[in-house]
Formats: C-alpha cells, sequence, structure tokens
C-alpha cells in the first residue's frame, strides 16, 4: 500500500515536471513592460490569449512555441506577451500582472492578437485588431506571423523601421 501510494506521488511529480511554461520560452507577462519593450526594439507585440479552460492552450505552449523555427521566428520578429483572459475562480494566476485588461477578453481561446507598440490596429487599415483563433500547426503559425509583419510593416513602417540586430528579414 505504501509503496503504490510513494510510486504514485513519484509519477505524478515526474509528469508536473515536463510542464512547459510561456516564461520559460521568453514570454512576458506584463502588457506595459511588452509595450515598452517593443518601442525600444520597433517590433509589434503577439499577444496570446489563454484561459484555463482551453483545451488547446497547453498544446500550443509545448508543440508549437517549442519548435525551433516558430520559436526563432516569433523572437527576431516580435515581442512576445502572454495573458489569462480568465476571470475570477477560473484564473490560474496568483496576482493581476498576467491578467488580460478587460479591452483585450475574448469569447474564445486560444487567440492571438497582432499589434503595434502602442496596441495600434493591423487589420482593416489599421482600424480592427488582427486576431487568429484557435490551435495552428508550425509553419501556419509562422505564416500567420508573416502576415502580421507585411500589415505592421505597411501601416507604420515609418514610424518603426527595423533597428539593426532587432528584427530579421520576415519576407523569407
Amino acid at each position: 500500500m505504501i509503496r503504490t501510494f510513494l510510486l504514485s506521488i513519484m509519477w505524478v511529480t515526474a509528469l508536473s515536471a515536463d510542464i512547459i511554461t510561456t516564461s520559460q520560452l521568453g514570454w512576458m507577462q506584463n502588457l506595459n513592460d511588452a509595450k515598452e519593450k517593443a518601442l525600444k526594439e520597433h517590433k509589434p507585440i503577439i499577444l496570446f490569449l489563454h484561459s484555463r479552460r482551453c483545451f488547446y492552450c497547453p498544446k500550443m505552449i509545448e508543440e508549437v512555441f517549442p519548435d525551433l523555427k516558430v520559436s526563432a521566428f516569433l523572437k527576431a520578429n516580435f515581442v512576445r506577451l502572454d495573458l489569462d483572459v480568465a476571470t475570477g475562480s477560473d484564473s490560474i494566476e496568483e496576482d493581476d500582472s498576467g491578467q488580460a485588461p478587460e479591452r483585450f477578453l475574448v469569447s474564445m481561446t486560444p487567440a492571438f492578437v497582432y499589434m503595434g507598440p502602442r496596441e495600434e490596429k493591423l487589420y482593416r487599415k489599421g482600424k480592427k485588431h488582427m486576431i487568429i483563433y484557435g490551435y495552428w500547426k508550425p509553419s501556419e503559425f509562422i505564416r500567420w506571423g508573416r502576415e502580421a509583419l507585411k500589415r505592421f510593416d505597411k501601416l507604420y513602417g515609418k514610424q518603426y523601421p527595423p533597428l539593426p540586430d532587432t528584427r530579421s528579414s520576415h519576407a523569407k
């Protein structure tokens, strides 16, 4: 009986040790810090909105974000921000630092908002936020990122020209 109990504890501990978090992958958890960094580096922001009850959110974190091509592409071209849209007892955040402001609450997760350093909108000629929903394979996720970069450069490129060593060529 004790042996079974100890083996169960060891098994649960081993499983929980393999859980990947966005902060381990270099994602920020504070909107103001991300905006400040994006302004400094002249990069757009990719905002990952997730919720505790989301089935595909952990799949994105564990399967897509660690992909070498995805990770390198996002790191080179975006300031990565991860915020929780769950409220109240559904929230996994202990404090408000990783909580999405009300203006970014969405009805479906995972959601990805692409925006400029000052929350500039990238869709409909700058009138709406560019938001994609759902789970994406690495190649599809990079394709969406390239589309966001094209829109960012077209709408705000003069305002935020790429700085040396801060944003890679995304035409590749």
